[in-house]
């Protein structure tokens, strides 16, 4: 049997009112496009993308589960291929290659390197009750399995058919049982992704089972979060009762003779009377099908909001696929009532009308994912800055990945920096800048920690960084090691870039100029003799002449000397191209880079599925070689993506890796964090349409059907560099860009077309 993945709609055409309304209460102020050629406004989504691949790097790491845009809940399958019920081995909770169902769970991360959540997962059974209700399975054919943007259906191995349908803290999961056998629900309250503590499980009603349970270590960091589930029946239940043990739970009889029933399920990050408000808000209803249709009009306004025409169809499935992906995450975590978990341990409520957001993977975020949000939804981008500044207002300190109201740790770098520097730079400017620049510069010059702070410090090894100008690779510090001294020494001249671009755009010069200055780090890791960025130890020595290049990843985050050196400092390209050699040698070393694209972390060449290599193919630029641009993202695209459950090349990180494909889809990179510069190469559609829910439109056209790029017009004007600036009031509303087959043409050739680099503050 054919797998039913796939999902089209027709265009939505909905008034401003009833549009918010059906967007499930996250604000937009502008409409998405009504005027566009409704064979282009057909959207085809596979939400099965990603969730196949091989573990842990070169899978997706997705999830199929029900969703909202940017929705606290994740109401979807949870997969396993032992018969003990233990998760999968992908870190979504859902991996293509498992064949039974563990439970059914309300909150879930897409594209996550590490598990976590998959909360309080509950799993239909039919007949006797199984002697370990907690290890319980059911048969998963993924034939008998469809799921769209907002909704699933599956029907399992034990004769159930199971409905999801999800609003943006709230769901419906309908649940038909064969006729004639006992229908029964197990609650799994202590089966989170990576476990549960302190588990409660209580009935206060014969229509209500209530679950409070301590989840998280992310990654093995320390933090946890509290989470509070309500499943509200549609019926009153026949029995119920609970089991201990290490994974405590509940049973519930639904229905002796089996037939349909019906669960609300609402979830809150801060108790069991912010999940029921949130279901006495939302409303989510009975009706799988009415459920499904206002999720379907909620992503069909999100989604309209990049449409285009040409290209082949699956160009355009995969399109809308990165873009569904995108639109995920940061997670809401606030309760309809403005309550939300705070960094300090307190519950805090928020202003009317704000949202607070969680989930932000602020390694992988600055790059792609943060630019596309400022641009597609500048209100979303501002609110998760403001939600930034909450947690370092609670804990001390701006986290680089948040998870719920907890500090992680996950990766390397301050990342909050060139996150905020990239939505302010793309158009997302509704914060209080000056207090954030303080912040930053704080944990930029600040060594020693904060009382009562806890563990988390947001750039360890800083001390030696300005003292040395790098970070060694034998640095710890509070009992975290640091292995990866080099990478983290790139990302701290980045992070200190992005703190230079904030203060200047603050007023704040003397700072500006000083964080300009250390931006220029990556410089003392350069080996010129080996023209490599290598980690040095304490007293200054590089590694010994066995040192392999392509090695993993000794010095270097999840990569090598080479993938770093050819993607570790977008602040100055030009500046490190210079100091690899002559242009012909780089040239000739980078075309060897990507002879392979997916090479993961072990080889000296490209892997564009993991963050360091995202930049690699537009350095090119730099040398006046934008033909190589061109076929390096055309080879990609075209051999690392495709429609089927391992069609990413890497995990998606919460959308990051889907925004790079959004990206080059359309022709267009953010070049350097903290600046609004794009890269130019050939888009994939003959037309794309971009409506920001801010702001003006634009239009990209590709005229003819050439690989390279023959000349580029900006709003009618001939523009011959191979970037342009692209923040508010420099976005054109008309970008043209003219192909051709010729192998050499001159467009983006001459010194002067080259995208800018930055050495301190001077743009070289």
């Amino acid at each position: 049997m054919t797998v039913r993945r796939r999902w089209r709609w027709a265009r939505y055409v909905v008034g401003p009112a009833l549009a918010a309304t059906l967007a499930g209460g996250i604000p937009a102020t502008a409409a998405a496009p009504t005027t566009v050629d409704p064979a282009a406004s057909q959207r085809d989504v596979d939400v099965f993308v990603g969730t196949g691949g091989d573990a842990p790097w070169h899978s997706g790491n997705t999830t199929p589960a029900a969703a909202r845009p940017f929705g606290l809940l994740q109401l979807g399958p949870d997969t396993t291929s032992s018969r003990d019920g233990h998760p999968s081995t992908t870190a979504s909770g859902y991996g293509w290659g498992d064949d039974r169902v563990r439970g059914f769970s309300a909150t879930h991360l897409s594209g996550a390197g590490c598990p976590v959540l998959g909360d309080v997962p509950f799993l239909p059974v039919a007949g006797r009750l199984p002697a370990d209700p907690a290890s319980a399975t059911a048969g998963l054919d993924h034939a008998d399995e469809t799921a769209a943007p907002g909704s699933y259906r599956a029907r399992l191995g034990n004769g159930i058919r199971v409905s999801l349908a999800a609003d943006v803290r709230s769901g419906l999961a309908v649940l038909d049982f064969p006729r004639g056998r006992t229908a029964r629900l197990l609650v799994k309250g202590s089966d989170s992704l990576t476990g549960a503590r302190d588990t409660r499980i209580t009935f206060p009603s014969r229509r209500e089972i209530s679950v409070s349970t301590t989840s998280g270590r992310f990654c093995g960091s320390p933090g946890t979060y509290r989470v509070h589930v309500v499943l509200r029946l549609d019926r009153p239940m026949v029995a119920h009762g609970t089991w201990g043990g290490a994974r405590p739970g509940a049973w519930v009889t639904l229905d002796r003779a089996g037939g349909t029933s019906k669960v609300q399920v609402g979830v809150s990050f801060v108790d069991q009377t912010g999940a029921r408000g949130n279901l006495a808000s939302e409303r989510p209803g009975w009706s799988f099908t009415a459920l499904r249709a206002r999720a379907a009009a909620a992503w069909a306004r999100e989604l309209d909001r990049v449409s285009v025409s040409g290209g082949t169809a699956v160009e355009r499935t995969l399109l809308d696929t990165a873009l569904y992906h995108a639109l995920l995450h940061p997670s809401l975590v606030s309760d309809a009532d403005g309550r939300y978990p705070g960094f300090d341990g307190e519950v805090h409520r928020l202003p009317t009308n704000e949202r607070h957001y969680s989930a932000l993977a602020g390694w992988d975020a600055y790059r792609t994912h943060l630019p596309l949000l400022a641009w597609l939804r500048p209100d979303i981008a501002s609110a998760v800055v403001r939600s930034l500044a909450r947690m370092a207002a609670q804990g001390g300190w701006l986290p680089r990945w948040p998870l719920v109201a907890s500090y992680t740790g996950v990766m390397n770098g301050d990342s909050a920096a060139p996150v905020i520097a990239a939505a302010h730079a793309f158009g997302a400017r509704d914060f209080a800048l000056g207090p954030l620049v303080t912040r930053l510069a704080r944990q930029g010059e600040q060594t020693d920690g904060l009382p009562g702070q806890g563990w988390f410090r947001p750039r360890p090894g800083l001390a030696d960084y300005l003292r040395l100008g790098y970070v060694p690779n034998t640095t710890a510090e509070r009992g975290w090691p640091q292995p990866h001294g080099a990478s983290t020494t790139l990302e701290y001249a980045v992070d200190d870039f992005a703190v230079a671009r904030l203060a200047s755009a603050a007023g704040r010069d003397d700072l500006a100029a000083r964080f300009g200055e250390r931006s220029r780090s990556w410089r003392n890791l350069l080996d010129e003799g080996r023209a490599l960025l290598l980690p040095r130890d304490g007293a200054g020595a590089f590694p010994g002449p066995d040192l392999d290049p392509g090695g993993c990843c000794d010095g270097f985050q999840e990569g090598n000397p080479t993938q770093y050196t050819f993607g570790g400092v977008p602040q100055d390209v030009a500046g490190l191209l210079a100091s690899l050699g002559t242009p012909a040698a780089v040239l000739q070393r980078l075309d060897e880079f990507h002879a392979s694209l997916s090479a993961g972390a072990g080889s000296p060449h490209a892997w564009l599925g993991n963050q360091p290599s995202f930049l690699t193919p537009w350095t090119y630029l730099w040398l006046g070689r934008p033909t190589r641009t061109a076929e390096v993202v055309a080879r990609a695209r075209h051999d690392l993506w495709s429609v089927a459950p391992g069609g990413l090349p890497g995990n998606d990180d919460l959308g990051s890796l889907s925004a790079w494909y959004v990206w080059a889809s359309l022709g267009l990179y953010p070049l350097t964090p903290g600046t609004s510069d794009v890269g130019l190469t050939t888009p994939a559609f003959d037309r794309v349409e971009v409506h920001p829910s801010i702001g003006a439109a634009t239009v990209i056209e590709r005229v003819g059907s050439g690989r390279h790029v023959a000349t580029v017009l900006i709003d009618g004007a001939e523009r011959s560099a191979s970037w342009l600036p692209f923040g508010p009031g420099a976005r054109p509303a008309l970008l043209r860009v003219v192909t051709t087959d010729d192998p050499a043409p001159e467009w983006g050739t001459a010194p002067g077309d080259r995208p800018p680099s930055y050495d301190g503050l001077v743009q070289r």
